[in-house]
């Protein structure tokens, strides 16, 4: 069987996901963002800025809280699928196409940043100097994960056979993290507040195919044939061990973080 390596952050083509990223990746539960709120984040009228946004798993929901949204992310095919969600939605949201470590936007113009699913990917040296740059005086960075836990029979016998294709997915273990991110507990960063729990979310077969190849390790890293071919043989699988709709743990992380010089 041919396989294919992934270094994160690294070769990635986000593009191909798009379409699969905007309709079956799962958005963050409500207790995420009634934690957020407490914390002063996304509330109406607020300026927010999404880093790595995507197709709008915080952008949308914070421009339906009634911030003033901007939603950055280097890949345009993630920009597309979240200008089209938010057009049906008649959300306003500001769509920039950059770099997160080069935004180029207006110092000190946001009370909050937020990253979700993207920190790693970004240059920390660079990051520590642009996101203090960017907020107003104490505003707030927001980091957070939503990441498929391998402690049930369906998520394990998805990741292995997520394994066959592409070993890189066996590698680090997801959903362990029990503690803040080292790289946000350096100058100028300082966690405020850190939460870490476990909440299921519901999918259907069809869905959890789509959700699995718009991962990074899927359709984001393998060619198109082996992206199908993997789809089929999940098919097969989700077939055989899977009933029509299931619940899929989901580790939640949540960074509340000062950052400022």
């Amino acid at each position: 069987m041919t396989t294919a390596q992934v270094v994160p952050g690294a070769g990635l083509n986000w593009d191909a996901t798009s379409r699969d990223y905007a309709r079956h990746r799962p958005g963050y539960p409500d207790s995420y963002f009634e934690i957020a709120f407490l914390f002063g984040i996304g509330r109406a009228g607020q300026r927010i800025l999404d880093l790595g946004a995507g197709t709008g798993a915080l952008a949308l929901q914070f421009s339906r809280q009634g911030a003033q949204v901007v939603a950055l992310d280097a890949s345009p095919g993630q920009l597309e699928s979240l200008k089209e969600k938010a057009a049906r939605e008649r959300l306003e949201v500001r769509i920039l196409h950059a770099r997160a470590e080069e935004t180029g936007l207006d110092d000190a113009s946001f009370d909050a940043v937020s990253a979700s699913m993207c920190w790693g990917y970004f240059d920390h040296a660079a990051m520590a100097r642009e996101v203090p740059r960017l907020l107003k005086p104490g505003g707030l960075l927001l980091v957070s994960s939503l990441v498929w836990d391998e402690s049930d029979p369906i998520s394990k016998a998805t990741a292995a056979l997520l394994a066959e294709y592409n070993p890189a997915s066996a590698r680090p273990k997801r959903g362990r993290r029990t503690g803040p991110s080292p790289d946000l507990t350096k100058t100028p960063f300082h966690v405020r507040s850190f939460h870490s729990w476990v909440e299921d979310l519901r999918f259907t077969r069809e869905s959890w195919r789509g959700r699995i190849r718009a991962s990074k390790w899927v359709g984001a890293a393998l060619d198109p044939g082996r992206v199908e071919a993997f789809d089929r043989e999940h098919e097969l699988l989700l077939r055989a061990i899977a009933p029509e709709r299931f619940p899929i743990p989901h580790r939640i992380t949540m960074h509340v973080v000062d950052a400022a010089w």
